[in-house]
């Protein structure tokens, strides 16, 4: 084994340690921990600085999109907007946990069909939280079933996950995403159940309400929040679905566009210099919790991509497995696709896990189309369940929750999911075994 490999191996022991037990904040375990393990296999800080300056520069643009979306729609939220989404939602439930559940694997999973995990949950944490917090619903449910519904349908031919796929594979887009499809409804089905088996859990730890609390909290719901002027609300709505049409679209650049509808938003709701000041201030400071976390992964990206180390621990750990299990091997990783993205992230996943995966199975006769499927099936349920993805934490902040709490809540159920999805996969044959 290569000093390299060791390495790296104590290193992600290390930081998932560190995550799951809480004992240092993740951005001091994302400088840390990857600087010792590159000073350890003989980089040097000037090298170092190069490698931290590519990381930077690739998550500068999504840093930007996040921030500006938050205080954006921090400050619909504070005008009401998300008041008429609620009071929309509350049409449509009933006094079952299991209800509110659906509607939010309903809402994540529509939401995602624009590829863009961060505006997902931008969008549906302000709805559905006031929601759950009225029926005593855990929020780590609410993170799990989000989770959830961003690995359904967040897989489209503009999203980010098929697109690093076939940058690094070559193969046609729709004939790679026609054939995710009928995975992609197994995955909901499974949602379904999984909102089912929650709700029973959650009402054995005391939330729902019985029908006479629904009927008030929905009266209260319905009629609060009346101080808002009816003219500046229906003129931030417009502007809010405006937006959302616009970044689906992709006529504009997400983070320009979210500057651009965040200072529209300031010049409507805060005409006073000194008001809108104190509000942009406010919201900056807690965004830039989230902004460290980002940049923090940028470093420990740069650092592990640009050293190698992702690269050596992928090739070498797969020369464990024996010649016989070739033709299988792809499979193997599939199922392990959950963990491992909680551990490398993405982008490691994409550029160095598939191609030695499609490289492996091209040896053994296997398609790099199948190969293609089955990691983007069993992977893109997880996504956001690793600490190593910036959306993780965008969402953990919405909701005040710690790492540790989401992936202890949610990573079994998750997993299971991704298998069920590459048997489904087997069953059907769009994947061969």
């Amino acid at each position: 084994m290569s000093l390299m490999l060791i390495t790296g191996i104590v290193m992600f022991i290390l930081l998932t340690w560190g995550l799951l037990k809480n004992v240092f904040p993740p951005g001091v375990l994302f400088i840390v921990l990857p600087t010792i393990a590159a000073l350890v296999c003989g980089f040097g800080f000037k090298e170092l600085g190069e490698y931290v300056a590519q990381g930077l520069k690739s998550v500068v643009g999504t840093a930007t999109l996040v921030a500006f979306s938050a205080m954006f729609f921090t400050l619909m939220k504070e005008a009401g907007v998300f008041d008429v989404i609620v009071r929309f939602i509350l049409r449509f439930i009933t006094p079952s946990t299991f209800s509110v559940l659906l509607a939010t694997l309903v809402i994540a999973s529509v939401c995602s069909l624009d590829g863009n995990a961060y505006a997902t949950l931008l969008v549906t944490v302000p709805a559905l939280l006031p929601i759950y917090e009225k029926m005593n619903i855990s929020k780590k449910t609410l993170l799990l079933l989000i989770t959830v519904g961003v690995g359904v349908t967040g897989i489209t031919p503009w999203g980010g996950s098929l697109n690093r796929a076939i940058a690094v594979t070559h193969l046609d887009i729709l004939d790679v995403y026609y054939r995710l499809i009928p995975l992609q409804a197994v995955l909901f089905l499974l949602g379904v159940i999984l909102c089912w088996v929650m709700a029973k859990r959650e009402d054995r730890s005391g939330s729902g309400i019985t029908r006479e609390e629904f009927a008030v909290m929905r009266g209260q719901m319905l009629t609060s929040n009346t101080n808002h002027n009816p003219w500046l609300l229906k003129l931030n709505f417009a502007l809010v679905i405006a937006t959302i049409v616009i970044l689906v679209s992709g006529l504009v650049a997400g983070n320009f566009l979210f500057m651009l509808a965040f200072s529209l938003a300031v010049m409507i709701n805060y005409p006073n210099t000194k008001e809108a000041q104190q509000k942009i201030k406010e919201y900056a400071l807690t965004i830039f919790p989230v902004i460290v976390i980002f940049l923090t992964i940028g470093v420990f990206v740069g650092i592990l991509q640009n050293t190698g180390i992702i690269k050596v621990l992928v090739n070498e750990i797969a020369e464990i497995f024996p010649t016989s299990l070739g033709p299988y091997l792809y499979l193997i990783l599939a199922a392990f696709s959950v963990p491992i993205v909680i551990l490398i992230g993405s982008d490691a996943f994409y550029f160095a896990l598939l191609p030695l995966a499609v490289g492996l199975g091209q040896n053994f006769g296997v398609s790099p189309l199948h190969v293609t499927i089955a990691m983007l099936i069993t992977e893109q349920i997880g996504l956001l369940l690793s600490p190593v993805i910036p959306a993780t934490h965008l969402g953990l902040s919405l909701l005040n929750l710690r790492v540790d709490e989401h992936i202890h809540h949610s990573l079994l159920k998750v997993w299971i999911m991704s298998l069920c999805a590459l048997i489904a996969a087997l069953g059907l044959g769009i994947i061969p075994l």
